[in-house]
């Protein structure tokens, strides 16, 4: 098979035939949307672990989950650094539209249709968590421990920014923020 350049095929590229032209991308459609806070790699611990990236944008809250992680396969080959990585890198060259497209479930929250946003520290044997309570009480929480995110102080305040002017509360915690009952009725809704 000869390449399209008359080349052998053994031929090597030149470097700018595989370098990607961000000008290209300028055409595609877009929604739009403004993100105000990324918190980038966070993980849902149903099992399978789910990771997920959560955009506060300018027409609510998206919580976009990407790839699905086991403990033996996925954490102890370090499949979740490499998800991420790759979700960031998309994020950074085309967009939260893309990331919304590539994900496998997003869940979009209307600033008002939430109640609160609670941050716990994690502490010296956990993660921070980030958990999101809808105003509908009997609706289901969407909680994240935070994989990249160790600066917790910085993260309330970029929160309670996002917060201000909008309906829902942040809250900070101490802790890692466990509450089995909680999680038991998360796994099961």
């Amino acid at each position: 098979m000869a390449s399209e350049a008359g080349g052998a095929p053994d031929a090597e590229l030149d470097e700018s035939d595989l370098e990607v032209d961000l000008d290209e991308f300028d055409d595609l459609p877009t929604t739009d949307i403004e993100t105000e806070l990324h918190v980038h790699f966070g993980m849902a611990g149903s099992f399978p672990l789910r990771m997920a990236d959560i955009f506060f944008a300018s027409d609510g809250l998206h919580l976009a989950e990407y790839s699905y992680i086991t403990p033996m396969f996925g954490l102890g080959t370090k499949k979740h650094r490499r998800e991420a990585s790759a979700m960031q890198e998309i994020y950074e060259v085309h967009g939260l539209d893309e990331v919304l497209l590539q994900a496998d479930t997003v869940y979009w929250f209307n600033y008002e249709g939430i109640d609160r946003v609670v941050l716990n520290r994690g502490g010296r044997f956990g993660r921070p968590k980030l958990t999101v309570y809808p105003a509908d009480e009997g609706a289901r929480s969407n909680a994240y421990r935070l994989h990249e995110n160790d600066d917790t102080d910085a993260l309330a305040a970029e929160l309670r920014e996002v917060a201000e002017g909008r309906p829902f509360e942040v809250v900070v915690e101490s802790g890692w923020g466990f509450a089995p009952r909680e999680n038991v009725q998360r796994f099961f809704s």
